[in-house]
């Protein structure tokens, strides 16, 4: 009878060990407690986009999942961000890779100066270059959406930019290869946050700004610079992410992280569409102004400004060779980014999207 008994134990032992050793997830503590973070203005359109994506992941999964929100820099500044979710101050966050350059090396190819005309066409190329060349740079987070602002806006305190020349002597805020494009046009570049720029313009600390036309109005940098020209042709983006600490990401179940991936995708077209309505957004709050003015650069100075910034795209290339990439790989990723902004350039006319183009701005 003992012996039965024991045999019993026995396999009801390795019956259990069986089960909890083919399980493919561990046990989980509901509600799964994350943070959240956002450096941008309580005011900003993206900081309400991203509560309500929040809103959405903790609806979908019946409260599993409880995100913690911390907008307007409460919990994290912007350069600190790629540290933040790798030590755990944060679990998830937003922000954009010219905040700590070089760091995302390969990806910095993506905000070089290659005339992108919307923050839509931005958004749908950088999704596809991380897409298809996966940059290891990426390994230590999980990437949850990508989007991009173009800096199509040349905005400046008190000088009207209408030809290359007009730029020589100006200081503007430029982060990232953004700094690299200003210098190439002529002017001295400098690394402030952007949530210091409405200060530092109106101190004299700088000029002005390349940047996106959105900050017209959500950093109300119409406010203090009068003059902004839409010098799409010189546009770089800075590609901006929503990403994830890579440990919480795993320790998800896969139901949830389905749950992750499938918002996540909806929102990143909702990012892709705002940055467009912001932009036009930010254009007609310069224009109510009184005195301000937002205009095109000619075609031939356009074609100048977008010669001027060519040798950015060669120096990227060679910086990328002497950090060991083959010279064919690296100006392969240029081709792509290339290819893909005509593709979603396309797209978004067939589409009949909103874009700045179609407010048919005066020359300056």
């Amino acid at each position: 009878m003992k012996k039965i008994l024991f045999l019993s134990l026995v396999i009801i032992i390795l019956v259990v060990f069986n089960l909890t050793a083919c399980s493919s997830q561990p046990a989980v503590s509901y509600p799964i407690k994350l943070t959240c973070a956002n450096y941008l203005p309580i005011t900003h359109d993206f900081t309400a986009l991203q509560q309500a994506w929040a809103n959405d992941i903790m609806a979908r999964t019946d409260n599993r999942v409880e995100i913690t929100y911390y907008p307007g820099g409460a919990l994290v500044k912007a350069p600190a961000v790629p540290d933040a979710l790798t030590n755990g101050t944060a679990d998830i966050a937003f922000s954009h890779i010219g905040y700590n350059r070089g760091r995302f090396p390969v990806s910095e190819a993506l905000d070089l100066p290659m005339g992108y005309p919307t923050g839509w066409v931005g958004s749908h190329v950088a999704t596809d270059f991380i897409d298809k060349f996966k940059p290891k740079e990426w390994d230590g987070f999980h990437i949850l959406l990508l989007n991009a602002g173009c800096t199509a806006g040349l905005m400046l305190h008190n000088t009207k930019v209408t030809k290359l020349e007009d730029l020589k002597g100006k200081t503007l805020r430029g982060a990232g290869e953004v700094a690299s494009a200003i210098a190439a046009l002529g002017a001295t570049p400098r690394d402030i946050p952007m949530t210091e720029m409405y200060d530092s313009v109106s101190k004299g600390v700088v000029d002005g700004t390349l940047v996106g036309i959105e900050t017209l109005k959500t950093f109300k940098m119409a406010d203090v610079c009068k003059y902004t020209a839409f010098a799409w042709q010189v546009g770089n983006m800075y590609t901006f992410y929503l990403a994830m600490n890579k440990a919480k990401w795993d320790a998800l179940p896969d139901d949830i992280k389905d749950i992750f991936n499938e918002v996540s995708a909806d929102y990143a077209e909702k990012y892709a569409e705002t940055w467009n309505k912001i932009d036009i957004a930010g254009i007609q709050y310069s224009l109510s102004v009184p005195g301000n003015e937002v205009y095109r650069l000619s075609d031939a100075e356009g074609a100048r400004f977008k010669a001027a910034v060519q040798p950015v795209m060669g120096q990227y290339v060679d910086n990328m060779v002497a950090a060991g990439y083959n010279r064919s790989e690296a100006q392969g990723w240029l081709d792509y980014i290339k290819e893909r902004i005509t593709y979603w350039q396309a797209e978004e006319a067939k589409r009949d999207l909103p874009s700045p183009f179609d407010l048919q701005l005066p020359l300056g």
